[in-house]
């Protein structure tokens, strides 16, 4: 292992592990004798979390008919993972032992990759389950949370050549660790011991398509979604300080392997706008 990895990891040692909340519903999640009462029995010591999950179910996202006023409701119409997804998400913000300017550009585009790539999950052929999308947009640079926590100043460095020279994030960083964040964040995940799926998904996000062709067709095109998903957020500017036109989605080959061509960029464009309006402020 490059030492200079080796060596983050140790110093991200600090970093908080998944917290004790967010374990339990994703052990309960996976039990298949789970009920909506025992996931609510777990999130209900959580007044935020369970407020966040009834503001939720009672957004525009969903548009459930009429108002949802209890948290079983809520989590029965939302369903587990769904309900999984928005725990996921609180704990992402935990993470955050510093909350500036920097610090809230990241946390807002990785909040609305999430809810982009869920919806962008079941646009045209893309076909891919909605919650492991929404996870592995919110997780994706997760490296990046633990890079700007334990080496503040150095990453700051880093953003300084992103947003004002144009500097890719994963040149910045190799060029200042000698590793990107898409390597020291899927370390993190599976250290949290989550699915392989999302551990890859957050390793290869910014690899070309040829260096995970090779996995199981749905693997493949959980990673090909996410590295879209960022670079639509990209360009719309989410988690940025505007939009960033040069990015050109069409030519990224995650684009062809999902079955994309040049007559869906407008419509994903304006999906992905719509659905962060909608978003704005649920995950705060």
């Amino acid at each position: 292992m490059n030492p200079e990895l080796a060596h983050a990891l140790d110093t991200v040692g600090e970093l908080p592990p998944v917290p004790q909340i967010a374990r339990k519903v994703m052990d309960a999640v996976g039990d298949p004798e789970t009920s909506a009462d025992d996931l609510r029995s777990i999130i209900e010591f959580d007044p935020t979390l369970a407020a966040r999950i009834l503001r939720i179910a009672n957004s525009s996202l969903y548009g459930f008919r009429r108002e949802v006023e209890t948290l079983r409701h809520a989590i029965t119409l939302l369903g587990f993972r769904n309900v999984e997804c928005t725990v996921m998400a609180a704990s992402l913000k935990e993470v955050f032992a510093h909350f500036g300017l920097g610090e809230k550009l990241l946390w807002e585009h990785a909040t609305l990759c999430g809810v982009v790539a869920a919806k962008l999950a079941s646009y045209g052929a893309i076909d891919t389950p909605r919650e492991p999308a929404f996870t592995a947009g919110l997780l994706h640079d997760l490296g990046k949370v633990a890079l700007s926590n334990t080496f503040r100043e150095r990453y700051a460095r880093v953003m300084s050549r992103t947003y004002g020279e144009g500097v890719a994030y994963c040149e910045a960083e190799r060029e200042e660790f000698g590793f990107d964040h898409a390597l020291l964040g899927a370390h993190i995940a599976e250290s949290w011991n989550l699915p392989e799926a999302l551990v890859t998904a957050i390793r290869r996000h910014h690899d070309p398509v040829t260096m995970y062709a090779e996995l199981p067709p749905e693997q493949m095109r959980l990673v090909a979604l996410t590295a879209i998903t960022t670079r639509v957020c990209t360009r719309l500017g989410f988690g940025r300080r505007g939009p960033v036109e040069a990015v050109d989605l069409c030519a990224h080959d995650a684009w062809q392997a999902l079955g994309l061509g040049e007559e869906d960029e407008e419509p994903i464009l304006e999906l992905a706008q719509e659905e962060a309006k909608q978003a704005a402020g649920l995950f705060g």
